[in-house]
C-alpha cells in the first residue's frame, strides 16, 4: 500500500472514530449568536527558557551561549509576548491563538501564568516535534470559547532532502459556538535557509502532507469547516500554496468547499506584511479556510476582509537603513531594549454559528 494512501486512510479513520489524543471532558463553549471569534497566529521568535536541554540544540539560549540568555531575559521575553496576546481583541485576548517557535510545555505554562495572561484563563495544547532546534507549534485557547475534542500530529518527512527534521503540523478538532465543529491545522513550514528555490521542495512536502489531510476529511465531511493557519515561509502566490496545497486567491462559487487564502488581500508591496527582511515585506503568516466556513462573510468583491495584521506602535521600530517602521524583534542593533518578535501577529474575526 502506498504511504500517501495509508496516511489518508488513517486520517479518515481518525475523523470517523476520534483522534488519538483526547482532551478530556469540558463544558460546551459559551453560546453567542452575534459573536465573532478572534483567532490569531503569532511567530514569537524563539521563546526559550534559560535551561540547557540536552535533547535539542538550544545552546545559544543559555547563560553561557551566544545570546547570554539568562532567566531575567527569559522573563522579559515572556512578559513581552504575553503583553502582545493580552492586548489583542480590544484587550480581551484572542479566543484561539496559534504560536510557533515555542521551546516546550514548560514555557507555555510560564506564559499563561504571567500577570498579563492569567486573568484571561488560557489553556494550551502542545506536543514536542522532531525539530532539532526544539521549536514547536502550539495552541492557546479559552475553554469558554473552544472545546477541544482531540488532536493529531502530522509528520512532515523531509529526510530525502535534509538530515535535519522539521516541525510537525498540529491538527485539532473542537467545538466552537453553538454546535460548529472546527478543524484547525497549525503550521510552521521549513524555512528559506539556503535560498528560496533550494528550500522550496521542503515546503512542497509540507503542503502535500497538509493537502492529504484536508482531502481525507473532505471525503468524509464535505462541508467541514477548517482553519489552516501558520507561518508557511511562503507567500500566497507561491507554488507550494497555490499548486500543491491548492489554496485559491479568489473564491470560485462553482467549486464546492475549496480552500481560500485570506492573506491574499494584504497589499504587501504597500507595506502590508507580517515580517520584513532586507527591504521587503512578506505574508508568510496566512489564514486559509474551507469556503463553507466563510461563505457568509464575503464582501461584494467575493473576498474575506476580516483579516488583520496586528501592529500597534510599540510593536514596531524605525529601520534607518530602509526608512520605515518594521517589527521590533527580540534583539535589534538599533535599540538597547529587548523587543518582541521579528514577526507581527495576524488575526481574523470569524462568525461562528
Amino acid at each position: 500500500m502506498k504511504p500517501g494512501f495509508t496516511f489518508a486512510l488513517q486520517l479518515v479513520m481518525l475523523a470517523l472514530f476520534g483522534f488519538s489524543c483526547s482532551a478530556g471532558s469540558h463544558p460546551l463553549p459559551e453560546q453567542n449568536p452575534d459573536k465573532k471569534y478572534c483567532i490569531a497566529f503569532y511567530n514569537v521568535e524563539n521563546l526559550f527558557d534559560a535551561k540547557d536541554d540536552p535533547e535539542v540544540d538550544d545552546a545559544e539560549f543559555t547563560p553561557e551561549g551566544q545570546n547570554h540568555w539568562t532567566d531575567e531575559k527569559y522573563q522579559t521575553k515572556l512578559h513581552h509576548i504575553a503583553k502582545v496576546i493580552a492586548s489583542m481583541n480590544d484587550g480581551r485576548g484572542p479566543d484561539v491563538v496559534g504560536l510557533s517557535e515555542i521551546e516546550n510545555a514548560g514555557v507555555l505554562k510560564d506564559l499563561i501564568a504571567t500577570s498579563e495572561l492569567k486573568p484571561l484563563h488560557y489553556s494550551f495544547l502542545h506536543e514536542e516535534s522532531p525539530d532539532k532546534r526544539g521549536i514547536d507549534v502550539c495552541m492557546l485557547y479559552k475553554e469558554k470559547s473552544f472545546r477541544i475534542l482531540g488532536h493529531q500530529m502530522l509528520t512532515v518527512d523531509i529526510s530525502s532532502l535534509d538530515d535535519k527534521p522539521t516541525r510537525s503540523i498540529m491538527m485539532v478538532q473542537g467545538i466552537a459556538g453553538k454546535k460548529d465543529t472546527l478543524y484547525f491545522f497549525l503550521n510552521h513550514w521549513p524555512s528559506r535557509r539556503g535560498g528560496t528555490e533550494q528550500s522550496e521542495p521542503k515546503r512542497e512536502i509540507a503542503a502535500k502532507v497538509l493537502r492529504t489531510a484536508v482531502d481525507s476529511l473532505l471525503l468524509l465531511r464535505p462541508n467541514a469547516g477548517m482553519v489552516i493557519m501558520g507561518d508557511f515561509n511562503d507567500n500566497p502566490p507561491d507554488h507550494s500554496i497555490t499548486e500543491v496545497l491548492k489554496a485559491q486567491r479568489t473564491i470560485d462559487p462553482a467549486t464546492k468547499n475549496s480552500l481560500y487564502d485570506a492573506a491574499s488581500v494584504f497589499k504587501w508591496k504597500e507595506g502590508e506584511g507580517s515580517e520584513f527582511y532586507r527591504g521587503s515585506w512578506s505574508r508568510f503568516i496566512q489564514f486559509i479556510f474551507t469556503t463553507s466556513l466563510i461563505k457568509d462573510q464575503l464582501g461584494n468583491d467575493g473576498s474575506f476582509h476580516d483579516i488583520y495584521i496586528y501592529k500597534p506602535d510599540w510593536l514596531l521600530i524605525a529601520d534607518p537603513a530602509y526608512q520605515q517602521m518594521v517589527p521590533f524583534r527580540t534583539y535589534d542593533e538599533d535599540s538597547n531594549e529587548m523587543g518582541y518578535s521579528d514577526h507581527l501577529p495576524v488575526y481574523v474575526l470569524l462568525k461562528i454559528r
